[in-house]
């Protein structure tokens, strides 16, 4: 998955300039639904800056998983021209070839003095600031688990008759753990996805601030949901040409695959970490909170065509029959 993901020249994720996001790519997200996303994201940093942090400090937004960058250019315009020269932007992209492309966006954006393109968490690191990422965790590298009927044993990728499948292994002893906890309630053939590199991912991005606000956005469920019965092929899917399949080894570097986020694990993680575990809760109540002083601002009025589109947008960020309990949103700090 690593390799078909993130290969330098010719995983999925290799080139951002040919990855189409929105009606013309293979998944949709809240960015590409419009600007109205980052807006949303901006006021609520506005406020929390205001209320919880030492506005006479710098303080840094720092983004991974940026993709295009499009996030980071929607929030510096919904913070305004005139925002705070101590509020920076530092975007994170271990690539060279994808962090020299978004380097040079920002340069013809001029944006290039306001956001900081890093390779990797350490070189982020600030006393005080907020990070978010949107539809990061979805797509770390995760291992495949099949119990049947008496323990649990490892999918891997392998080629016994001369082409990619799935092979079983005996569960190797870095597994062993996820096995225990998972148990044995489960019938022949129950196939899940754990995440070892989440835990180690969350140590590291707990370091990033000495006083902070950490929103991970994301699709996932917790461990109840995650491990349900009736949910006994898992989470794993691929996508490409925007059809969706579990077929991995169909041309591989030019398929996305992803799993659910199991939002149990990344709460024991953080805390683990020394994080406080703030909220888990669904995108529509998040954004609702975030647009409170915007719907005030406009009450009353009649939208005009600027108004309207971002109503519209609005709406579908935060229906609960789109986007507003698709995804999730859990929020860390460290105060």
């Amino acid at each position: 998955m690593e390799m078909a993901l993130y290969d330098e020249d010719h995983g999925y994720y290799a080139k951002p300039e040919n990855r189409a996001v929105g009606r013309k790519g293979d998944f949709y997200t809240s960015v590409s639904v419009g600007e109205m996303f980052g807006f949303l994201l901006a006021q609520k940093i506005a406020a929390v800056r205001e209320s919880d942090f030492d506005v006479g400090k710098p303080f840094v937004i720092v983004e991974q998983g940026a993709h295009d960058g499009q996030l980071a250019l929607d929030i510096l315009a919904g913070l305004g021209e005139k925002v705070d020269p101590l509020v920076k932007y530092r975007i994170i992209d271990p690539r060279p070839a994808t962090r020299e492309w978004l380097r040079q966006r920002f340069m013809v954006a001029e944006m290039q003095d306001r956001v900081k393109v890093v390779a990797s968490l350490e070189e982020a690191k600030a006393e005080q600031g907020i990070f978010l990422c949107n539809e990061l965790l979805d797509a770390f590298a995760f291992r495949r688990l099949i119990f049947d009927g008496d323990r649990w044993r490892e999918l891997q990728v392998g080629m016994p008759e001369k082409t990619l499948s799935w092979v079983e292994r005996e569960l190797p002893g870095d597994l062993q753990r996820y096995a225990i906890e998972l148990g044995s309630e489960f019938g022949s053939g129950y196939t899940t996805e754990v995440c070892p590199v989440m835990d180690d991912w969350i140590v590291e991005a707990a370091g990033l601030f000495e006083k902070g606000l950490w929103w991970l956005i994301d699709y996932g469920y917790e461990s109840q949901d995650y491990f349900a019965p009736h949910r006994k092929d898992g989470t794993f899917r691929c996508y490409r040409n925007h059809r969706a399949t579990e077929d991995p080894f169909d041309h591989p570097g030019e398929t996305d695959i992803t799993a659910h986020v199991n939002f149990t694990q990344v709460k024991k993680a953080a805390e683990t970490a020394g994080l406080d575990w703030d909220q888990f809760t669904d995108q529509h109540h998040f954004l609702i909170d975030a647009a409170r002083d915007w719907l005030l601002s406009i009450e009353g009025q009649t939208p005009d065509g600027e108004i309207a589109k971002r109503l519209r947008q609005f709406q579908t960020l935060t229906h609960p029959g789109m986007m507003g309990t698709q995804f999730k949103v859990a929020e860390l700090s460290r105060k």
